[in-house]
């Protein structure tokens, strides 16, 4: 029996290997067909009851793609060993079943933030500076350094007035400490440009003079007031209580109104007894 070459060629490369798999199944003319066939196309022959065919001029000097041959043997090898270790491996244990939570247990509790509020710092120079004389802002450096100068007081005066008067209504949170911290990190910048000398006229000098006042005692009520928030004893020390009662008074002779509480700073009136 013979077989033609086109008749083998449009069989798949799965009907050749199954012929060259059941050698006793088929015609020796068949398998040898199919063997060429799966050569010619470069098909590995691994399996049970197939050899690799070589044409007569290369039985003794094996193609190149031995070890090829080689690595999907392994291959299979391989494949075949994991398919048994899935067949019988244990069986996975079953998920644990959710727990019953009371409906107390999954309530959510809710944290009270204190997050430092911004003021409208720009509003608050606009005004101070319409208090300067027409004369003193014809010098536009000055002016400009001025208006800077105001910028960094107010963004941290306006932040501690924010903590004290916290800590006066007894709502001193958890997180005072920390930012009270922050607000003397905000009074660096302030601190950074007074180093400088100014060029000044007699108002703006004069309201330099009050805004470093201010800023030095202000600084030192917020390193001292964390520690005196229990029982409130920072409303019987002494010295706090004069330095709040001294920033009072030379905020008044800045502005009027606090743009924190809305009331009036307080001026220090001295009476003198005749």
């Amino acid at each position: 029996m013979t077989f033609t070459t086109d008749a083998v060629r449009t069989k798949t490369d799965a009907e050749l290997q199954f012929f060259v798999d059941n050698p006793s199944q088929h015609h020796p003319d068949l398998l040898e067909a199919a063997r060429r066939e799966l050569h010619r196309r470069e098909v590995p022959l691994i399996g049970p009851g197939s050899i690799a065919y070589y044409p007569a001029n290369e039985l003794h000097s094996p193609p190149s793609k031995r070890p090829l041959l080689l690595a999907a043997a392994v291959l299979g090898l391989g494949l075949a060993g994991a398919g048994f270790w899935l067949t019988t491996r244990p069986p996975a244990p079953a998920p644990p079943k959710a727990n019953n939570l009371s409906a107390e247990a999954l309530k959510l509790e809710s944290v009270e933030t204190q997050r430092l509020p911004t003021f409208d710092t720009d509003a608050l120079v606009a005004d101070q500076v319409a208090r300067i004389p027409a004369a003193e802002k014809q010098d536009a450096q000055a002016l400009r350094q001025f208006r800077e100068l105001g910028q960094r007081f107010w963004t941290a005066e306006t932040q501690t007035e924010y903590l004290t008067n916290q800590a006066d209504k007894g709502k001193a949170g958890p997180f005072f400490t920390d930012q009270a911290l922050l607000v003397r990190e905000t009074w660096r910048a302030w601190n950074k440009a007074i180093v400088y000398s100014y060029r000044f006229g007699p108002k703006m000098q004069g309201q330099l003079a009050l805004m470093r006042q201010a800023a030095s005692s202000q600084q030192h009520i917020l390193a001292n007031l964390p520690a005196l928030l229990p029982n409130r004893a920072f409303a019987t020390d002494k010295e706090l209580v004069a330095r709040g009662t001294d920033v009072q008074d030379w905020l008044a002779g800045i502005r009027r109104v606090s743009p924190v509480t809305g009331k009036a700073y307080k001026a220090t009136v001295l009476e003198i007894k005749l």
